[in-house]
């Protein structure tokens, strides 16, 4: 008894470790919109909106990051996707992960704000039947959009859905709004 108590606190640990907030939107800015000369200095600045895993997965990760450099303001999307590889032996579980990038203007963020008081609007007046889910949506990137859904017996939605490049990431509502409204102020 001890040794499974012993296992699964270990495991938990290991586990636990393995999904710590990583920062790819950080690396991806400093790397891909920054210019870096040699012999020259330059200065960025990160506002983070969100960095953690989605209700829709517990696997899925997702982060949100909004940056100036120069005379560009933006927000960066990042997500995992995960694959399992062919097996090439037996009891091989090895996974694939994939990162994907979104980067939105502040005109994106905006209609994201806007446009979702309308979705919430739309989903109020809906009436879904008994098994049945009614879905709100707005596109606002042909690889991003945002997502209520409905049923009987969930009234009132609290979570958002973003759709990234058909993956869907769940996460609260009223905090990512309104980390974007801050963001868009910023």
């Amino acid at each position: 008894m001890m040794k499974k108590i012993l296992f699964l606190l270990l495991t938990i640990s290991v586990f636990s470790s393995c999904l710590q907030t990583r920062y790819v939107t950080e690396q991806y800015i400093k790397t891909n919109k920054q210019n870096h000369i040699p012999g020259d200095f330059s200065e960025i600045k990160l506002y983070s909106i969100y960095q953690g895993f989605t209700k829709s997965s517990p696997r899925s990760y997702i982060e949100l990051t909004g940056y100036k450099y120069e005379n560009e303001k933006k927000l960066v999307i990042a997500t995992d996707r995960y694959y399992k590889a062919r097996k090439k032996y037996s009891g091989d579980n090895t996974v694939i992960v994939d990162i994907d990038f979104i980067d939105l203007d502040v005109e994106q963020c905006k209609d994201i704000v806007k446009n979702f008081k309308i979705l919430q609007g739309k989903l109020r007046k809906s009436k879904p039947k008994m098994n049945e889910t009614i879905y709100q949506d707005y596109t606002v990137t042909d690889d991003l959009y945002i997502s209520f859904s409905k049923t009987k017996l969930n009234k009132n939605p609290i979570e958002i859905s973003l759709w990234i490049k058909d993956e869907k990431f769940t996460i609260p509502t009223d905090l990512i709004i309104e980390r974007i409204e801050k963001f868009i102020e910023y």
